[in-house]
């Protein structure tokens, strides 16, 4: 999980893989070679917001998962 600062406009084309929305925030998330808004990528399983509880994430069966669900 990269947590990137968007410069310029340089994201005005981008949509989230969570929402598919239109990522005009600050900051956003690349993982699973997509992008996300920091409030959509989520576990999988508990629903925890994972920009906001650490710089990782796990993937299992097509499934984007916390750290302690992956284990």
């Amino acid at each position: 999980m990269v947590n990137s600062q968007v410069t310029g406009g340089a994201c005005a084309s981008r949509s989230c893989a969570g929402c598919g929305g239109r990522i005009a925030d600050r900051f956003l998330l690349f993982s699973m070679e997509r992008y996300w808004h920091t409030r959509c990528l989520k576990c999988s399983c508990c629903q925890a917001q994972l920009g906001e509880i650490g710089t990782t994430c796990y993937s299992k069966g097509g499934m984007i998962l916390c750290r302690t669900d992956y284990i």
